[in-house]
């Protein structure tokens, strides 16, 4: 498990959650059996915080994943819908002093890019989740929280 934000003033946290998958603690990301991983944001601050649903397109990619190999740095990203946003509309959680969303990403729904392309290998890495909503004029008429959060890196091995 990580914490950690971008900003000092942060109302939020943000954690990365990779299951320990083999007996001796390792966190392992293979497709065919560990194929989720978890990201828990979680209000830090004394006041309500706003943040857009990732259903809809103002949320929809704000969460992705750093990895960092031996070879270099890759972006694990969630692709945008190919038929567009059918019954979008400004929707958010508003998430109370010490509560926390659980956003999940399951590699088998083929919405993730970006993992690397492994032939029978095991290849290690550091993995960050990036929490991220920007500013625009519905995030500012709405409320919402606009900034940039990442958890600590943690050890993973993809195979």
């Amino acid at each position: 498990m990580a914490v950690a934000s971008l900003s000092a003033q942060a109302p939020l946290e943000i954690k990365l959650i990779v299951p320990v998958s083999t007996p001796d603690g390792q966190r392992v990301i293979a497709l065919e059996r560990y194929v989720r991983l978890h990201v828990v944001v979680t209000n830090v601050s004394a006041e309500n915080v706003l943040l857009w649903k990732d259903w809809n397109s103002w949320g929809y990619g704000n969460l992705s994943l750093q990895a960092i190999f031996p070879d270099g740095e890759k972006m694990i990203k969630r692709i945008p819908p190919p038929e567009g946003w059918e019954g979008d509309f400004p929707d958010f959680w508003a998430v109370k002093p010490g509560e926390s969303i659980i956003l999940e990403i399951d590699m088998s729904t083929g919405e993730w890019r970006g993992f690397p392309d492994l032939y029978g290998e095991q290849v290690p890495a550091q993995l960050t989740a990036i929490y991220e909503n920007k500013t625009d004029p519905l995030a500012e008429a709405y409320d919402i929280w606009v900034g940039k959060l990442a958890s600590t890196p943690v050890e993973v091995i993809f195979k």
